[in-house]
């Protein structure tokens, strides 16, 4: 009866903050793996998971990278991405969409709608791959302190919208 109680007790402080739909709350298993030698400085590594041998393999693997002299690393680049797929009518109908959003003006102006769904969200750049009348947009952006799944498919949907009013014959 206790723990029933404490469970309802942690499903209310979760309801509407961290999820979804609540029914419940489990806890789950929290693991150490490490240490992990990187840049010079050993670092432990917290894991939550309730699959069975996974900490004991990443601990492997830090304890290999430990024996080996460590490793190092170096950011050389930041950004939640999104890539959605648009279709037009014929590839030249494609390649003038392509060459307009990758004006900086337009870019601006793409940039601007995306940004419209967030305070956190900030569009940093478009990649667009052409395939015949197909154009795959990567959404480049940074989320601030969260993951921003949600926030940047917001974005991206809202920024496509802008680019439907310019271009009717768009097919998101």
């Amino acid at each position: 009866m206790r723990a029933n109680v404490e469970i309802q007790l942690y499903a209310l402080r979760v309801d509407g903050a961290c999820c979804e739909n609540v029914i419940g709350y489990i806890p789950v298993p929290i693991g150490v793996a490490g240490p992990l030698l990187l840049n010079g400085k050993r670092y432990t590594v917290p894991m939550a998971t309730t699959e069975g041998c996974l900490i004991a393999s990443t601990n492997r693997g830090c304890r290999a990278i430990e024996q080996s002299g460590g490793c190092n690393s170096t950011l050389i680049s930041e950004g939640m991405t999104r890539g959605p797929v648009v279709r037009l009518p014929t590839a030249m109908k494609a390649s003038e969409i392509k060459m307009w959003m990758e004006d900086e003006d337009n870019f601006e102006k793409i940039k601007a709608s995306f940004e419209e769904t967030s305070r956190f969200a900030k569009l940093m750049r478009l990649h667009i791959g052409q395939a015949g009348r197909q154009l795959y947009i990567r959404f480049i952006a940074k989320t601030g302190d969260a993951m921003g799944m949600n926030m940047i498919s917001k974005g991206a949907e809202r920024a496509l919208n802008t680019l439907q009013e310019e271009f009717p014959e768009v097919e998101i």
